[in-house]
């Protein structure tokens, strides 16, 4: 507070997303203004009132405002049962594994993208390397416009590649990567369906195959040193190359389906620091969880 003059917090009042505060009145938004998370015009939705900690007369007050997001880095998946035992940042290797980690490795991409003031990860760009030819950015989109954001912005910022060989997949990881990194100056990398081609191609031989995935689980060690590296695994049987894959592995999500066809269950590995002791936890969600970013 400067001069003694009162703190204000500017919301949007459709979806009581908190926007700032200030000190300083703001009279005039320009018509075209949206609210980041619902895309109302601000122009219409801005309210303001006085932080809940200065109002004493209304006990009620603290109610108007949700808490402030986290804004230390943190990649969220926007799913509260996992965000709550699962924390993610910079410096860290993730593995999805199961066939519905796809969605979530689509929505970590948007949630990436969005500023840290309003619970995102703050990247500026996000790389996709797509090692199984199945990404979907029509999914991206999608998420994209739950979160009431610029479509075409958000489309400028997702950089994909597809290499169409375990040759590829290993050059590009090894030689490619940290330099693109640079350029794009990203907090995150999406190494989707890493393992596919090893597993698929009837040509490829199991000794050249075997050194292929030590250089990019070493390659991905390295340059998770000042990003995050997310990969994903739509099998979830084990097989000769995850098990090569996952020791080098900060924390892994398995999902799995339920007795019924929209309940599915997660769990959560988290290791300790020299990759031996884990801590595991299951949480059962339903299949709507994933699809549906929550409005706050």
């Amino acid at each position: 507070m400067a001069h003694g003059r009162p703190l204000l917090q500017y919301f949007c009042s459709e979806c009581s997303t908190l926007l700032t505060e200030t000190d300083k009145s703001i009279d005039f938004i320009r018509s075209s203004e949206e609210c980041p998370k619902c895309g109302c015009l601000l122009s219409e939705s801005l309210k303001r009132a006085l932080t809940p900690q200065q109002d004493n007369s209304n006990p009620t007050a603290s109610l108007l405002f949700p808490p402030k997001f986290h804004t230390a880095s943190r990649l969220r998946f926007d799913i509260e049962k996992i965000d709550s035992i699962l924390k993610l940042g910079i410096g860290e290797c993730i593995c999805l594994v199961g066939n519905h980690s796809k969605i979530l490795i689509e929505r970590l991409c948007i949630s990436a993208l969005l500023p840290e003031s309003h619970g995102g990860f703050g990247s500026p760009n996000v790389i996709i390397i797509d090692a199984g030819n199945s990404s979907d950015i029509y999914s991206c989109v999608n998420f994209a416009r739950q979160y009431g954001l610029d479509i075409k912005d958000i489309l400028k910022r997702i950089i994909v590649s597809r290499p169409f060989t375990i040759y590829q997949l290993a050059n590009l990881v090894t030689y490619e990567l940290p330099n693109v990194v640079r350029k794009f100056d990203t907090k995150i990398i999406i190494i989707s369906d890493i393992l596919r081609m090893f597993l698929e191609d009837p040509q490829v031989r199991v000794g050249e195959s075997r050194r292929l995935v030590k250089e990019i689980t070493t390659s991905i060690r390295q340059l998770s040193t000042n990003t995050s590296v997310i990969v994903n695994l739509r099998c979830d049987q084990p097989s000769e190359y995850s098990q090569m894959l996952l020791p080098s592995i900060d924390k892994c999500i398995q999902i799995t389906n339920g007795e019924s066809e929209n309940r599915l269950f997660v769990q959560v590995n988290n290791r300790n620091t020299n990759h031996k002791k884990e801590n595991c936890k299951i949480i059962q969600l339903q299949r709507r969880d994933l699809e549906i970013i929550p409005q706050r």
